[in-house]
């Protein structure tokens, strides 16, 4: 009727193993596209302030950094 099917019963599965490591790199990259966002992400809006604060600055004070000739 049905048929046992004998793997030895020592060791892991090929096909299990790199499941694994494929489920390890999954959740690595996704690990690290989230760091990379929290860094970047504000990072981003620190450096945007600063810009604008820069510019208010110069626009307030009519500073030019054109080279005079």
């Amino acid at each position: 009727m049905s048929k046992t099917v004998k793997i030895g019963g020592v060791g892991k599965s090929p096909a299990i193993e790199k499941i694994n490591r494929l489920n390890a790199i999954s959740s690595q990259m996704d690990a690290a596209a989230v760091l990379e966002q929290k860094t970047f992400r504000s990072e981003q809006t620190k450096v945007q302030e600063r810009l604008n604060k820069r510019k208010e600055i110069i626009n307030d004070f009519a500073i030019s950094f054109q080279k005079r000739d």
